[in-house]
């Protein structure tokens, strides 16, 4: 199961936090987000300043391989500093029909497919996982004080 170890707010999601937080405008409306698997390499890689998932730092699985997005239902927020939320229920993303590769981040996005949609936070995986073909691979819901599943501090 992959676990957290830290993680990053993409540009548009900060854009969203800075001017939700300071009152100069509403969030966004609650909407369904997806959670995505990358193949880019560890801490420092992906480039925060990315607005699609096409940007070159994030190196989505491929489609073809049978890999999907999956739908991420997190938490409210905690009423604790710094406030965190996580996952809901289990996240499985396969089986796979051809090797991926590895999967070293999570990234929350909004929309089930496509690459022009905005990529909002990067999980990176506390380990490493490289399905083979017939493999799944899965998210624990997330228990919060016990870190497991996909959780974001903020």
């Amino acid at each position: 199961m992959p676990l957290l170890s830290a993680g990053q707010m993409f540009q548009t999601a900060q854009q969203q936090a800075i001017n939700a937080v300071t009152l100069k405008t509403q969030s966004p409306v609650a909407a369904a987000t997806y959670m995505a698997l990358s193949t880019a390499a560890a801490s420092g890689v992906l480039d925060s300043t990315a607005l699609t998932m096409a940007a070159a730092s994030i190196n989505e699985y491929a489609t073809a391989s049978g890999y999907a997005r999956q739908a991420y239902g997190p938490t409210a927020g905690t009423a604790a500093s710094p406030s965190q939320i996580w996952n809901t229920s289990q996240i499985t993303w396969g089986p796979f029909t051809s090797a991926p590769g590895t999967a070293i981040w999570g990234i929350l996005t909004t929309a089930a497919s496509g690459t022009g949609v905005a990529p909002l936070l990067a999980f990176l995986l506390a380990s490493s996982r490289t399905p083979a073909i017939g493999d799944s691979l899965q998210a624990a819901a997330g228990t919060g004080s016990a870190g497991v599943g996909f959780i974001c501090q903020v």
